[in-house]
Parts: structure tokens; C-alpha cells; sequence
């Protein structure tokens, strides 16, 4: 996958994830943090995705599954459950090698199986969320102190309000 960055030359993702429903996951080398040799930028491609790929903001995850939810509480609940249980087990990468390995070890077909009646619902395939959760988990977790992603999963799951969960899915700005 290639992506050209405003201002910059064009990348070219070190690996890519092809989906069942076609679409297309790639991770780019990063820049950012104590680590920028371990840092990874995390972009895809979906049937919406004219040409250039797009880098998944947390309001454009929560807003499908709140959607999903609207349609199958349970079955989402038990989908974000999920998905913090693999943000704990997510381990930031280590040395090099295991960036550019950068493996997925905890969101495959067989455990997402279980929540794919969530397709019917939404824009996003469990199975795109699932991988791009289990990246962007990765991702996080090389900058110290970094919370966000968790604590929009545990919002969710705790079953606030939607005000809540998309204010805490919005980067804070100063005004």
C-alpha cells in the first residue's frame, strides 16, 4: 500500500493485512515517541476508500460500534469486552525485527468468528475493527503514559452516555 504523507514523499507500508471483505491494512514506519524506530502509523483501505488510505480516527471506530450496539447490545458488549482483554495482552514492540514482524496474535478468525452477525451492522467488519484495534493497541502502548485508546474501549463497555464516549473518542483541544 502507498501513502503519501502531506508535504512528503511517498511510503510504502513494511506489511500489509488483506481482509475477507477485501479490504486492505497497512502499516507504516512512525516517527513519534521516546522509541520513533518502533513507532508505527496504521492506515487502511476499504470499499468508501477512493485512493489515498485513510488512518482510522477512534471517533470513526466508536461511531460503528455504537451503531452496532444499537442493533446488538450483547453481542458488542462481548466485542468491546474482547477488545480490551487483547489491549492487555498487547505488548509494545520490542526491537525492529519485531516491528517489521508486527504479528497479530490475538485477533484471528477464529476469535472473531463468534462476532461477525456485528457485519449486518455498521460500516466496519468485526474483522477490521478487531486487527486495527490489536495495531492501534500496539501503537499506543510505545508511548509512555498513553491511555486513550483504553479509555474510549472501557467507556464503551461501561455503557455511558454517547456524549461521554464521543467526547473521550475526540482529541482534547485547547481553545
Amino acid at each position: 500500500m502507498d501513502w503519501k504523507p502531506k508535504g512528503k514523499d511517498v511510503l510504502h507500508s513494511f506489511k500489509e493485512f488483506n481482509l475477507k471483505g477485501g479490504e486492505v491494512i497497512g502499516v507504516f514506519q512512525g516517527s513519534l515517541g521516546t522509541n520513533p524506530d518502533l513507532d508505527i502509523i496504521v492506515m487502511y483501505k476499504d470499499k468508501y476508500t477512493k485512493s489515498t488510505p485513510r488512518k482510522p480516527k477512534h471517533i470513526n471506530w466508536v461511531i460503528d460500534l455504537l451503531i452496532k450496539k444499537e442493533h446488538n447490545k450483547e453481542l458488542t458488549l462481548e466485542f468491546v469486552k474482547y477488545l480490551l482483554e487483547v489491549y492487555d495482552k498487547v505488548e509494545p514492540f520490542k526491537t525492529k525485527a519485531e516491528q517489521q514482524r508486527c504479528e497479530l496474535r490475538y485477533t484471528n478468525t477464529e476469535n472473531l468468528e463468534k462476532f461477525e452477525p456485528l457485519n449486518a451492522y455498521g460500516q466496519y467488519s468485526v474483522e477490521l475493527i478487531g486487527h486495527v484495534m490489536e495495531l492501534l493497541s500496539m501503537e499506543e502502548k510505545q508511548f509512555a503514559g498513553a491511555f486513550m485508546f483504553k479509555k474510549v474501549l472501557t467507556k464503551l463497555y461501561e455503557d455511558e452516555d454517547i456524549y461521554s464516549i464521543s467526547n473521550t473518542a475526540l482529541p482534547f483541544k485547547k481553545s
